[in-house]
């Protein structure tokens, strides 16, 4: 169960750099970047709205938790769990205007197909975030990626790298935006950054919601 204390130990105000560790969860506001190394580990990357925007994202390393876990120490439940507390109790943002902002990670880390961690972790993480109404805007997942998250003056710089594709690409969001869609009746969501044309980030671009795209993903001529 998460403390006060404990949220004020993930919310590191004067950090401009924030890396959540293995198991952990850290949030950020105006200002500040959060990055992510993810393999076959996921993380969910939550914006969470009042008078301001806060971000947050967790280092999920296996979504479901196993009697013999030694390093994967906290599953995908309880991060999330966590996550929404402190939104609530700290940032007084109820679960209900959260977004996932990005679903990221649960690549395979070996050629092996008996191994299905990363599914795992995907499957289950999805199922968490349904469960709290937690709406999905984009999904990068089955690879290994880098990714950023930047919020300053309700936008929010976004880069990802598919470092098995060796392919990347940055764009910016325009939050009250995003906020004012509905993600139910927005077709193509969730958006995929990497995936060539893909339907739902081109409608993000069309409605606005993506204000700048740079980088090496395929886009159509628009």
């Amino acid at each position: 169960m998460t403390t006060m204390q404990d949220a004020g130990e993930q919310y590191e105000k004067q950090s401009t750099y924030v890396m959540p560790a293995p198991n952990q969860v850290r949030f950020i506001t105006g200002g500040q970047t959060i990055t992510l190394v993810m393999g076959s580990c996921i993380s969910t990357v939550l914006i969470g709205k009042n008078s301001r925007y806060v971000a947050a994202a967790n280092h999920i390393m296996i979504a479901r938790k196993r009697p013999d876990g030694i390093i994967a120490t906290r599953d995908a439940r309880e991060q999330i769990d966590e996550m929404i507390d402190i939104y609530r109790e700290r940032f007084d943002i109820a679960a209900s205007d959260l977004r996932c902002l990005h679903l990221v990670g649960g690549g395979r880390k070996t050629a092996d197909e008996s191994f299905t961690v990363h599914l795992e972790n995907i499957s289950e993480t999805r199922a968490i975030l349904a469960e709290n109404g937690i709406d999905i805007m984009f999904d990068d997942t089955r690879s290994h990626y880098f990714a950023s998250y930047s919020l300053a003056d309700g936008m929010v710089s976004v880069f990802i790298e598919d470092q098995l594709a060796g392919i990347h690409l940055s764009y910016i969001i325009d939050l009250e935006r995003l906020f004012a869609l509905d993600p139910k009746l927005a077709a193509g969501l969730p958006a995929s950054a990497m995936k060539p044309e893909n339907a739902g980030f081109e409608g993000l671009v069309e409605r606005g919601v993506i204000t700048f795209i740079t980088g090496q993903r395929n886009r159509p001529d628009l």
